[in-house]
């Protein structure tokens, strides 16, 4: 079996990102990192749209297993209004306390702020979308990193199925993936946003431009929130039964 490698440094500075904007709110930061130094930071919620909205703030645990997103009742942190109203134009602060300490592995969680129901006009025979936004929150250990180990595979005439697994104490978040033949051409380019919490693994599938037999070596190049990380990997034979990692 052939693995690639590639260590992340968790202190590395991050990749600015555009506010969230949904249903005329936009939120700011996309992301929150409290530490026992800087315990509170705060999120604005600006409404731009004609009406009021009412929202409301929940804060869970965040684990991946088997892939998927699992999210936990926790009191970890504290999110403050927990419920509020934010006025056509009007901005509002929302607050997250720390009630806990650090680990030997980074910390993760999800705030989900929700539009209340009721709160909007709705004309009769319509349907009401109403707004749903995750933002991560992150607690970092005293020096953490992560540290990603790759696995490929030919899985379609022109497709290779990547198993990620992360290895180290802090999350990654890998934001493009690049494939090229080892000294050739790229042969794959894709966006995407994936988060790979400590110990966590996904799949990633990218559709390439030529088919890539198994023994072929190949580079990859990875782009993420904490640094481009780059890797060389060997294609493996197709497993005849592929569970999520």
């Amino acid at each position: 079996m052939n693995r690639g490698y590639a260590s992340v440094a968790a202190a590395a500075a991050m990749l600015s990102a555009p506010p969230v904007q949904a249903a005329g709110l936009k939120v700011f930061p996309v992301r929150v990192v409290l530490t026992p130094g800087e315990p509170v930071q705060t999120m604005t919620i600006e409404n731009s749209s004609k009406e009021s909205a009412r929202v409301q703030l929940r804060v869970y645990g965040w684990r991946q297993e088997k892939g998927e997103d699992v999210l936990e009742e926790t009191r970890d942190v504290l999110a403050n209004p927990a419920l509020f109203e934010v006025r056509p134009g009007a901005v509002q602060i929302a607050r997250f306390g720390l009630r806990t300490g650090t680990g030997a592995a980074e910390k993760s969680y999800r705030v989900i702020l929700e539009e209340v129901p009721g709160t909007r006009a709705v004309p009769a025979g319509t349907v009401q979308t109403l707004l749903r936004i995750s933002i991560p929150i992150f607690v970092p250990p005293a020096r953490g990193s992560g540290r990603l180990v790759w696995r490929a595979w030919p899985s379609g005439p022109r497709q290779m199925t990547f198993a990620i697994r992360n290895e180290g104490n802090a999350h990654v978040q890998i934001n493009r993936l690049i494939l090229s033949r080892k000294g050739g051409p790229q042969v794959a380019r894709q966006d995407m946003s994936v988060y790979l919490l400590p110990g966590s693994s996904q799949q990633v599938v990218l559709d390439t431009a030529a088919s890539i037999a198994s023994g072929q070596t190949l580079k990859l190049d990875a782009m993420t929130d904490q640094a481009d990380v780059a890797a060389e990997i060997v294609a493996e034979e197709r497993p005849r039964e592929v569970a999520r990692p």
